[in-house]
């Protein structure tokens, strides 16, 4: 069986000889421990928080997420649910390392900035976040959503990921997307 290099760059940077088959090695060996009940806690990588906000203002016709199109979300009711979730997987994973929080959708853009907030204390609350976690959130560039982007640096979104498919206005069109053009570039500048 070849040995396939977890990280190809410590290999050409001078990482100890063996380095990488060791990492191969005890990553092999994690499902044996896992079932046998052998395995740490601290000895399982960080975790990565995926939340998933299924609403959009309009559907895309290129889109397969799940997504819905909504014209009133009730945020309390659906922050409440979804921090039951996180707390009722925190019970079930345990205490474990957080290297990074995304926000995807539909729109999480939709959410409330406060929303957001609750969230990412609830993660913080519930696992160990790394130094310099990044915290990613979804967002289109559309007025309504461009205007919160000050509220999501405050609830502790370091990275936003601006959904600009393209600045050509008939392509946009074809697209389905609610913006111009113009509102896609202000937006990354917002954004930055």
């Amino acid at each position: 069986m070849p040995v396939i290099p977890l990280h190809p760059e410590r290999a050409e940077s001078g990482a100890p000889a063996g380095h990488e088959q060791s990492l191969q090695r005890a990553a092999a060996d994690l499902p044996q421990r896992m079932r046998a009940g052998t395995l740490q806690l601290r000895e399982l990588p960080p975790l990565s928080l995926y939340v998933h906000l299924p609403w959009c203002l309009r559907k895309c016709p290129y889109c397969d997420f799940n997504s819905h199109v909504r014209d009133r979300i009730d945020q309390g009711r659906f922050a409440a649910a979804l921090r039951r979730e996180l707390a009722h997987e925190a019970a079930r994973l345990g205490r474990r390392q957080l290297s990074s929080i995304f926000f995807g959708g539909g729109t999480p853009s939709l959410m409330e900035p406060a929303t957001v907030a609750a969230l990412i204390d609830d993660a913080a609350r519930w696992f160990d976040p790394v130094p310099g976690m990044e915290i990613t959130l979804e967002a289109n560039p559309t007025s309504i959503e461009a205007g919160r982007f000050a509220g999501f640096r405050e609830a502790g979104v370091n990275r936003v990921s601006v959904g600009v498919q393209s600045l050509d206005p008939d392509m946009l069109t074809f697209l389905g997307r609610e913006h111009s053009a113009a509102q896609a570039v202000a937006a990354l500048e917002l954004a930055r």
